[in-house]
């Protein structure tokens, strides 16, 4: 079965590395600021919930934010295998959240150090740190390596 949705998006005060829009003006700032106003995006699928979602959460569209909010509402109330589906996008979600705040944690000072003029955003501040990798430190390089983002760089 297709996925029901694959895109959450979740807006997070003080975290992103990977999906992030801020303005031109956030450039020369020190990664803390830059991160504050971003967002982040987690690819999750929630599979086996197509009855679910018609009996449950009629008329949301295709908005999977909005599905999911819904599903965890009703969760009690869910076929096993939604139930599932559900438990395993909210433990990709967390996941992603944990790897970005090991990130952001480790790589703080090498980003403010080696790219504080690069706009955050489409892999901008990850490349940048690759760039660097001889100067960047083995803190900041062996955690983009755990989360797996360090070879999303091309």
């Amino acid at each position: 079965m297709k996925p029901l949705f694959r895109n959450i998006c979740l807006l997070f005060a003080l975290l992103t590395m990977l999906s992030f829009g801020v303005s031109a003006q956030e450039t020369g700032k020190p990664l803390a600021e830059k991160l504050k106003q971003g967002t982040i995006t987690i690819n999750a699928s929630v599979k086996g919930c197509g009855e679910d979602v018609k009996q449950h959460c009629p008329g949301l569209g295709k908005n999977s934010e909005k599905i999911f909010m819904c599903l965890s509402a009703y969760e009690a109330q869910l076929t096993p295998q939604c139930k599932q589906g559900v438990l395993e996008a909210r433990l990709a979600i967390n996941t992603g959240i944990a790897a970005v705040e090991y990130s952001v944690s480790a790589c703080e000072a090498d980003a403010d150090k080696h790219c504080l003029d690069v706009q955050p955003g489409k892999g901008r501040l990850l490349k940048c740190l690759k760039a660097n990798e001889s100067q960047v430190s083995q803190q900041c390089i062996t955690a983009l390596k755990d989360t797996g983002l360090w070879e999303r760089v091309p």
